[in-house]
């Protein structure tokens, strides 16, 4: 069988993966394939043109500056893991004659592409993340075809002309459904792949609140919170939703992923890190409320997600993000607080309901559990009670030009022994497959 050229593979799936589109999935891709469609890069300037500027759009939504992408080798592999992995849940797949020794050697290969090395380049993150960036909306098409004498299933491709001919006349219906991400990366062969594809774009990641998407490492991406611009990126995508449950959805998988990284020895400037961020969050939630009229009532966002009835719904990593800044109190009080906080009277008052409310909604053995875990990592005496009294707040910088501009930065304010952390440093990782291509 012809071997497929790199502008067929970019025409048929990588520009409709980055731009939008239908997606078209034939014969898995090989190792050796896969190295052939990065070598032939060179001859399909026609639609990587096309992959680049699709690219560069929906970056130019991210920061201010895209840099100029130019899609390599490494890319290509990503692409063809996630190709294979499509492969691997196409409805058609049961009918090609691979068995099950060639299904797990697909499912191998993914695995091999998508480990690719993992990087803290600032060009290679973002190009990472435009080419998967639409990956949790991925969907297939299942239609249902019937007339007056039959009917027909169609999952992932159209119903044939003809059959859907003389609709009146033949009484011809069709029904869509929709399997969605959750339906099709559910299986024992997609999901340690798109775990792999997924820590190597930690910025998809943290742009992104599916509830099924894979766990988030902090080591992986804390990196990121370093960079001013893209930790307001990542702090503005997340609270973007108007539903209160919506909302902080992506904070409570951030917080979730902020106590597995406890449980685990990270360095101490990334918890730091992962906190201020957070704490961040948090005051943000606050300043959205410091335009209502009565700036003495209780949150209306905080009410629903902790009302009595919703506990047993409530999201992982929710009562921790919401209890964090009244945990902090007890082991660094200016961690608790963002920088500028006192220089907004309104703001401050916001911030000052959220925490004596939260403390009455989540409760005091929370915010204790949490305080004696971050306390292990950190240090920091018991010195101020953690829950019933108004958060201690940290001077006002005068030096600083605006609060607005304090609570942009106050997600990568770290310490000077932060600013020495190296940033570079490899992380454990047991996915990591080095033989690759």
């Amino acid at each position: 069988m012809a071997r497929r050229s790199a502008s067929e593979f970019l025409a048929d799936f990588v520009l409709p993966l980055v731009a939008g589109g239908e997606l078209r999935i034939g014969r898995p891709i090989s190792l050796a394939e896969a190295e052939h469609l990065g070598q032939d890069l060179p001859h399909a300037s026609a639609p990587l043109v096309e992959i680049d500027e699709a690219r560069t759009a929906v970056l130019a939504e991210l920061i201010v500056r895209p840099p100029a992408l130019v899609l390599d080798a490494d890319e290509v592999y990503l692409a063809a893991a996630l190709y294979n992995v499509l492969f691997l849940v196409h409805p058609e797949v049961d009918g090609v004659t691979l068995g099950r020794r060639g299904l797990s050697r697909v499912a191998e290969t993914a695995r091999r592409l998508a480990a690719q090395p993992l990087t803290h380049s600032r060009r290679a993150i973002l190009a990472r993340h435009a080419l998967l960036h639409n990956v949790f909306d991925v969907a297939r098409a299942d239609i249902r075809v019937s007339w007056w004498t039959g009917s027909a299933e169609f999952r992932g491709q159209a119903p044939p002309t003809r059959l859907v001919a003389w609709r009146d006349l033949r009484r011809v219906r069709e029904e869509t459904e929709w399997a969605t991400y959750a339906d099709l990366m559910n299986s024992d062969e997609a999901t340690p792949v798109m775990a792999i594809l997924m820590r190597r774009s930690p910025l998809t990641q943290l742009l992104s609140a599916h509830p099924q998407a894979p766990a988030l490492h902090w080591e992986d991406a804390v990196f990121l919170l370093r960079d001013p611009e893209l930790a307001r990126t990542i702090c503005y995508r997340a609270l973007a939703p108007t539903d209160a449950h919506d909302k902080l959805a992506a904070p409570a998988r951030y917080a979730a992923a902020f106590e597995q990284m406890l449980e685990r020895n990270p360095d101490p400037s990334d918890i730091r890190t992962v906190a201020a961020f957070l704490v961040h969050l948090a005051a943000l939630l606050a300043l959205g409320e410091t335009g209502q009229r009565d700036m003495s009532a209780a949150s209306a966002t905080l009410t629903t997600v902790l009302s009595p009835e919703r506990a047993s719904k409530r999201p992982r990593g929710l009562a921790t993000f919401l209890a964090l800044p009244n945990a902090l109190r007890a082991v660094d009080v200016q961690l608790s607080a963002p920088p500028g906080l006192t220089d907004d009277p309104r703001l401050l008052q916001r911030w000052q309901i959220h925490r004596a409310q939260i403390a009455d909604g989540v409760g005091d053995a929370v915010i204790e559990t949490l305080t004696a875990r971050i306390q292990r990592r950190l240090g920091g005496g018991l010195a101020l009670p953690p829950t019933r009294q108004r958060p201690a707040l940290p001077p006002a910088d005068h030096d600083r030009t605006s609060p607005a501009e304090d609570a942009a930065q106050s997600a990568v304010e770290v310490s000077e022994d932060q600013r020495h952390h190296d940033d570079t440093a490899e992380h454990a990782s047991g996915d990591v497959v080095e033989d690759h291509p």
